[in-house]
């Protein structure tokens, strides 16, 4: 299969006394941005839909773009966006802990095993009053919803970008 394009999102948080960056890069099918009105339009529109996860605690702070089977950036541009969601009956976990999404793909490997793809995000809440481990039921909704709208697609204005693998 090809190579697919990726956007690389830049958030940060305080880990252990200092500021600590993480990202998540999520590569799609469907086309690729031409110039950077198009990648403007679709990192607006990831940024805004991906603050809703996280609490103010946590800041989106750079987009960065990347055509098919590239590593070289085409595009960046600097955000200040803090986290909008509101988990109440929570409490912040430790920076070390992170949820997981996983994306089903319709592929297989050479061993006919299912092919996923995976993100993490750090910065997440837990119940004050269940399991430690259980994440908070809000924000878990909320990172379901994230996750279903790249599998609806963002626009870049031109096309409808999913949710796809490197490849």
């Amino acid at each position: 299969m090809a190579d697919t394009p990726s956007i690389r999102i830049v958030k940060t948080f305080d880990y252990r006394g200092n500021a600590q960056e993480f990202s998540n890069r999520y590569h799609f099918s469907g086309g690729t941005p031409t110039d950077d009105a198009e990648w403007e339009t679709l990192a607006d529109s990831v940024v805004d839909a991906e603050s809703e996860v996280f609490q103010s605690n946590i800041e989106i702070i750079r987009a960065v773009g990347y055509e098919a089977g590239s590593e070289v950036p085409v595009f960046t541009k600097v955000y200040t966006t803090a986290g909008v969601g509101s988990f109440f009956g929570s409490a912040m976990c430790p920076g070390d802990c992170a949820a997981l999404i996983r994306y089903a793909t319709p592929a297989v490997s050479v061993r006919n095993h299912a092919i996923y793809l995976f993100n993490y995000y750090h910065g997440v809440m837990r119940d004050t009053g269940g399991d430690a481990d259980d994440l908070n039921t809000p924000q878990k909704t909320a990172l379901e919803d994230y996750a279903d709208l790249w599998l609806a697609g963002f626009s870049d204005g031109a096309h409808t970008l999913v949710r796809a693998g490197p490849h």
